[in-house]
């Protein structure tokens, strides 16, 4: 009985293969790979050796990276991307990463807010990706800061921020104006990011 459930094939229910869940998330099977192996995707395999992925995860991949409705731009122009981090080393290390990863991204490095919300007076950007590393209370008011001028200048189409406190988003006010900022209770790594700009690329080019 027990294999029986296992190795049907999954409904709508609970699991998905791997095709469904890139037809769902409109990414490629190397990318599902990706997101499968640096576990953002989570996925066992039946004992006939086919992979099956959480339907759970895959909603809550969509739903974290349902990123603000971009304009259309042609295929061949690279995203830009801002990225505040505090770390020197890590700046370092995700400069070297980058040139590797081969995406259409065109990547800037900045130590402060202060500095990103400056350059985004000057010019737009496609995803603004933040890492918070200070006390509560400081990047409670460092978010308030960006939702307010995110949401008044709308110059970065999604902005992403990396932060050890839960709960630091809170709920929208109703009836107030949408603003495209996802807070992810996570470290920066670069296999993390890696996988997480690979999906953006993606969902920029569907």
């Amino acid at each position: 009985m027990l294999i029986d459930t296992e190795t049907r094939e999954p409904e709508t229910a609970e699991f998905l293969t791997s095709s469904q869940a890139a037809k769902r998330l409109g990414l490629s099977m190397a990318t599902i790979q990706k997101l499968v192996d640096n576990n953002i995707l989570q996925a066992w395999k039946t004992f006939g050796g086919h992979r099956r992925i959480s339907l759970a995860s895959v909603l809550n991949y969509q739903s974290a990276n349902n990123f603000a409705e971009p304009p259309r731009v042609p295929s061949d122009r690279r995203a830009k991307v801002m990225m505040v981090i505090e770390s020197p080393e890590l700046t370092l290390r995700l400069k070297k990463e980058v040139t590797q990863w081969n995406m259409p991204l065109q990547v800037s490095f900045l130590e402060s807010l202060t500095e990103a919300l400056l350059e985004l007076l000057n010019e737009k950007h496609d995803l603004l990706v933040i890492q918070m590393t200070e006390p509560r209370k400081q990047q409670e008011k460092a978010l308030e800061i960006l939702q307010k001028f995110v949401g008044s200048r709308h110059t970065v189409a999604h902005t992403l921020i990396l932060s050890p406190e839960e709960d630091l988003l809170p709920a929208a006010k109703t009836g107030g104006p949408t603003v495209s900022i996802q807070v992810l209770n996570k470290d920066l790594s670069p296999v993390w990011l890696s996988a997480y700009l690979s999906g953006f690329v993606a969902q920029r080019r569907a």
